[in-house]
């Protein structure tokens, strides 16, 4: 949804020869739209369960620490045994927070999963806009790149209308 400002910096001049620009924000879209509310909200209560979770590990990892100070005479074997599963505790707690909250992880891809087809959505809104009102080239503000605009290229409204109207339409 957000270009780079070099690659903007490409086009503009062929744009603005070519015709029509049009201006949105992207955050606002976002921001109006329940649908990302409820995608955010239940992403927060999946990872609120994922912290539980590695709550507990860390508990475990606590308590064999605390098991393993206070008892001065712990056979050498025991001791041992206890290390052993500490050990094993640590490395559990580590994969968990890797694969769940580590680059390319449970939490980014769930993430992923719940905001992709409403960014589909809005690419797909955006795209019949362009189309339907001639528009050559749709720069979004939210990412930073658009210095200036004059309100009148705004399309932020028509795409959050045309959201909204497909979210009653279903």
């Amino acid at each position: 949804m957000r270009c780079h400002a070099s690659l903007l910096l490409l086009l503009l001049p062929a744009a603005l020869q070519a015709g029509t620009i049009a201006v949105l924000d992207s955050d606002r879209i976002f921001d109006s739209l329940g649908g990302v509310a409820d995608a955010r909200e239940l992403l927060q209560t999946e990872i609120e369960g994922w912290n539980k979770h590695a709550d507990s590990l860390q508990a475990d990892i606590d308590a064999i620490e605390l098991d393993l100070s206070r008892t001065l005479m712990m056979s050498p074997e025991r001791r041992r045994e206890r290390e052993t599963l500490l050990d094993q505790k640590r490395a559990e707690l580590e994969q968990f927070l890797s694969s769940t909250f580590g680059p390319g992880g449970l939490a980014e891809r769930r993430n992923a999963e719940l905001v992709t087809p409403i960014v589909d959505e809005i690419n797909r809104i955006v795209r019949v806009l362009g189309e339907e009102n001639g528009y050559d080239l749709v720069l979004d503000a939210a990412g930073g790149s658009v210095a200036y605009a004059d309100g009148s290229l705004d399309i932020t409204d028509l795409v959050i209308t045309r959201m909204s109207t497909r979210g009653s339409a279903e």
